[in-house]
């Protein structure tokens, strides 16, 4: 059950590659797309968890930091009750290792925002955190970045979209549109 839903996973961000990796070019290093799908195809082709999966092949910090938002993702598609706590611890551990908050322009602006009101709505904390994770992506958009690479290029990377919110929402927009694929008749 967890496989095909990274494996769905995976089929998703293999649309996005081309589109996260010309998001990066401008703010960073260009590269993002591929190495979410290296993460991505290592869960499907390990017997690890696949939080380490991830991981070990994505590599780098990103591979750190996207691991435990997949970590948290993994969890909840054994108790999706727990989804609201799962994305808050992710995004605390986020932001301990990556020493980043929300409003430094990076994945975090997408995952606390959705982790808060995912906490906030319990009875609809994963369609919630979806739609907050969208809106805080889009807020990047003019935000100077504080932290990565983008925080050396003209402007700050003002006036771009950051990829590691963008993938973030839409790792957490793909769960929800999964999840009410699955236990919802009507939305």
């Amino acid at each position: 059950m967890k496989k095909l839903f990274f494996n769905s996973l995976k089929t998703h961000f293999e649309t996005l590659e081309v589109k996260l990796n010309q998001m990066d070019s401008v703010i960073g290093d260009g590269d993002h797309g591929t190495t979410l799908l290296k993460g991505l195809n290592a869960i499907l082709s390990s017997d690890l968890p696949p939080a380490k999966a991830f991981r070990v092949e994505a590599g780098g910090a990103s591979g750190s930091l996207f691991s435990i938002l997949i970590g948290a993702i993994d969890e909840a598609l054994d108790n999706y009750s727990s989804f609201g706590k799962l994305l808050t611890n992710a995004a605390n551990k986020i932001s301990m290792i990556g020493n980043a908050r929300e409003g430094d322009k990076t994945m975090l602006d997408a995952i606390i925002p959705a982790a808060k009101a995912a906490l906030e709505s319990p009875n609809n904390s994963i369609k919630n955190a979806s739609l907050a994770s969208k809106k805080g992506m889009n807020n990047t958009l003019n935000m100077p970045a504080r932290k990565g690479r983008a925080k050396y290029v003209e402007n700050a990377g003002v006036g771009h979209i950051d990829p590691g919110a963008f993938s973030s929402s839409e790792i957490l927009t793909f769960f929800y549109n999964d999840y009410r694929l699955k236990n919802e008749k009507t939305v």
